[in-house]
């Protein structure tokens, strides 16, 4: 039993989360939904002692936790799978899948390799790198892996596709699962209880079977019907791969905001000049602010890119790119999270792109 009360984190620029009580049952499986900058992956750092909150308490077995780190979450069952996996890329499956565990923990993954291979990993052999696997692969081998900490609490963060059933079965087994996703179909299907977070505070928390995907579009992003997409919008079945990154000609708005187009560490002022390393610094701190008051964000250009929320930094990295004047664009995910005014803002902003002779391309 894993219980939230009055939950905040506020930075100098901005209330992330804004006094959230949340209670998750044990053997239970709950879908926490929201727009990006609603505060969903801060929730989960609070949880998994990434991220120490401005005020609130937290209780674990109703006995008041106060998680110091990751490691401190973990020893009292707290594991958290993130949407990036933290892999070593050059070390074997076998070797990920240890580390970290305890020498009871270790003796029963020695003893039972082949049979936790088999759950996720079947097709490969555990002395295989991790490098040989591919995103979806890489992530179920740290689901594996957390798995063998015999976790209480277990996070996903924007997992793939997972079955019903081995949700439920983990459920069981007496974990409580909570998802972090924007896909509303898999969160309906798969969970039993539905949180919507909006602005950094708990909307609504019910069942999944009193609630539709209708129901929660409206409530989240204030969508009762979709808003037909500009007919200057090209759409494309393309990868990201397949993308030739060059500045100046071809912009680029990948899926993945958060490592793809940025890195956690990186400052905002590194983050947002990006593209001109040898610059000036006067001349980078003048581009930079400039990017910043276009995108309607208020931060400091020497506070870390991971103090962004998932919107501030979705609207940094657009007009990073719409800064390089490119000829083409490409934007994957584009309008996800946004609401009806979001949504035809972005419109307004790539139909002045779009006359002023850029190509715009939204991908599937």
């Amino acid at each position: 039993m894993l219980e939230l009360k009055n939950i905040c984190v506020d930075y100098s620029y901005k209330s992330v989360l804004k006094g959230v009580s949340l209670f998750f049952e044990k053997g239970k499986i709950y879908s926490l939904l929201g727009e990006n900058g609603a505060g969903k992956s801060t929730l989960a750092h609070i949880i998994c002692g990434d991220l120490k909150p401005t005020c609130g308490k937290i209780f674990l077995d109703n006995k008041k936790m106060i998680f110091k780190s990751p490691c401190a979450a973990i020893k009292n069952g707290i594991v958290c799978v993130h949407q990036r996996p933290l892999l070593s890329q050059d070390i074997s499956i076998e070797e990920n899948l240890s580390i970290g565990l305890s020498r009871k923990q270790f003796d029963y993954f020695l003893n039972n390799k082949k049979q936790i291979m088999e759950r996720f990993l079947k097709k490969f052999n555990p002395k295989d790198k991790i490098s040989t696997l591919n995103d979806d692969e890489k992530f179920f081998a740290a689901l594996t892996a957390a798995l063998l900490k015999n976790p209480k609490i277990l996070i996903l963060d924007e997992p793939p596709e997972i079955s019903k059933k081995i949700l439920y079965d983990l459920a069981k087994s007496g974990i409580t699962i909570i998802i972090i996703t924007h896909h509303l179909d898999q969160a309906l299907q798969n969970s039993e209880f539905i949180i919507l977070l909006k602005d950094g505070k708990v909307l609504e928390q019910t069942e999944s079977e009193k609630i539709s995907k209708k129901q929660i579009e409206q409530k989240l992003f204030d969508i009762d019907t979709e808003i037909p997409q500009p007919d200057f919008i090209k759409n494309e079945e393309i990868s990201e791969n397949s993308i030739v990154h060059d500045f100046g000609k071809t912009g680029f708005i990948p899926a993945d905001t958060v490592f793809t187009a940025s890195d956690p560490a990186l400052n905002i002022l590194q983050l947002v000049t990006a593209f001109h390393p040898n610059g000036k610094q006067k001349d980078l701190i003048k581009k930079a602010q400039k990017i910043l008051d276009k995108a309607d964000v208020n931060i400091k250009l020497h506070e870390k890119a991971n103090c962004l929320s998932g919107g501030m930094r979705q609207r940094l990295v657009l007009e990073r790119e719409l800064a390089e004047n490119p000829q083409k664009l490409y934007l994957f995910n584009a309008t996800h999270g946004l609401d009806v005014e979001a949504t035809q803002k972005l419109y307004a902003k790539l139909e002045k792109l779009w006359q002023n002779g850029t190509e715009i391309i939204f991908c599937r």
